[in-house]
């Protein structure tokens, strides 16, 4: 999903800008997030009703074909039209690995196993890297590079689609490679995370409860806004603004490498620690550090230092990695099939509407150096720190009253009553 989505942004140093002018190349970074958000609702929706895997097998087939359709299209608006079709069938996936982690795994497990998947964003680069670079050999004459990259990439892509769809079990329940031994031992795993399991029975009161009952609802939509801002931006233009330092186009294409190990690295580290110490508040609030001090030599150096501006946006990356933590946070703090659902739906919108905003910033009038989208990154990476301590700060105190509520009570049992993290009066908030 990663590697794909960022085609576009390797396909820069490949000659598909030439094709565009002025400010179209950030719209087509800019329309992938507005057809993300519009059909997020109705992903979430279709998830909510129909079997996980049939959904998610389809999107993923769906945008196989979409991706291969790139390598047709030259002009803006075949590519406009393309990069909406795309956002909006990549809407499935991170909703759907989230769900798939809910279903097995303990809260500590979680942890790991979303970090895992999330650290494939890292060997999105890697990749990307490497297949750019050796796509940019291939000098043919009726296809350029770029459209065969695209056209390559997609056929994997829906062969990965037809096997998602043919392999992947809806829930734990109906797992092929699990016993029906095995299935009451996974079920039973699972219940002290409070959370329920899959339930395709629609509740309107547990929407209801996330967005105007629920505390901690708005303030982590407002810090996953500022905190990826940086990943719309860099995830768009890190090719563009790496070109700038003044390497040439086979030289930024290797120099994403570096990105992806740092990417892999961080996630790897920060939920390893995550599923052995919890201490969410003060692992996500040190993130922001090496990206506000990448921002602020970003903003500082001259174009001429080359090595000292690449080393400043291989640090703006770990500012990007929270992402992965607000997953897990969505995942571990609550509890409701359909209140999880549209809290990972709406996070997933927030991240797009960045997705949007982000490519803006970067404007023709303030090339090379973008010195005001720089600034706009540094602002929002600080903004997240305080937020973050927020916000925490609130879990801790919720979880103190409960346990005040329960002194001298023997809680009850209603894990699997489908209840949220506010009408369960046994959950505890992770911070």
């Amino acid at each position: 999903m990663f590697f794909d989505k960022v085609l576009l942004n390797y396909a820069a140093a490949m000659g598909i800008k030439k094709n565009l002018k002025d400010n179209e190349f950030s719209d087509l970074n800019t329309i992938f997030g507005a057809g993300y958000i519009f059909m997020m609702p109705f992903t979430s929706y279709f998830f909510q009703r129909f079997p996980l895997s049939k959904i998610l097998g389809t999107f993923i087939f769906l945008w196989g074909i979409v991706l291969a359709c790139h390598s047709a299209c030259k002009t803006y608006a075949s590519l406009m039209v393309v990069r909406v079709l795309l956002g909006m069938f990549e809407s499935s996936s991170a909703a759907g690995c989230i769900a798939i982690s809910g279903m097995y795994y303990t809260k500590s497990e979680q942890s790991k196993r979303i970090g895992f998947w999330c650290i494939q964003a890292g060997t999105g680069y890697i990749v990307g890297g490497l297949v750019s670079f050796g796509f940019q050999h291939y000098h043919g004459t009726k296809f350029e590079s770029w459209q065969i990259m695209f056209l390559v990439v997609g056929l994997v892509t829906i062969a990965f689609g037809a096997l998602t769809f043919a392999l992947l079990p809806d829930n734990t329940t109906n797992a092929w490679f699990l016993s029906q031994e095995e299935k009451v031992e996974v079920i039973e795993h699972i219940r002290d995370n409070q959370t329920g399991l899959e339930n395709k029975a629609f509740k309107w009161e547990q929407i209801r409860e996330l967005f105007f009952e629920d505390k901690l609802t708005w303030l982590m939509l407002l810090f996953t806004g500022c905190s990826q801002i940086s990943t719309g931006a860099i995830g768009s233009f890190s090719v563009t603004i790496t070109g700038t330092f003044g390497f040439d186009s086979y030289d930024t294409a290797l120099l994403q490498i570096p990105i992806g190990v740092l990417v892999i690295i961080i996630i790897f580290i920060t939920t390893q620690m995550l599923a052995y110490w919890g201490q969410y508040t003060l692992i996500t609030t040190s993130m922001f550090i090496p990206s506000v001090i990448g921002c602020i030599v970003l903003i500082s150096l001259p174009l001429s230092h080359k090595v000292g501006n690449l080393l400043a946006l291989y640090l703006v990356y770990s500012g990007s990695c929270p992402i992965t933590n607000i997953y897990i946070w969505n995942s571990w703090n609550t509890s409701g099939y359909s209140k999880r659902i549209f809290r990972n739906a709406a996070t997933l919108i927030v991240y797009n509407v960045c997705t949007i905003v982000a490519p803006q910033m970067f404007r023709e009038s303030s090339a090379p150096r973008y010195i005001p989208a720089k600034i706009a990154l540094l602002v929002t990476q600080c903004v997240c720190i305080p937020l973050q301590l927020y916000i925490g700060y609130l879990s801790k105190k919720e979880n103190e009253k409960r346990d005040k509520e329960q002194e001298g009570k023997e809680p009850e049992r209603y894990e699997f009553l489908d209840l949220t993290d506010i009408q369960n009066r046994n959950f505890r908030y992770m911070y």
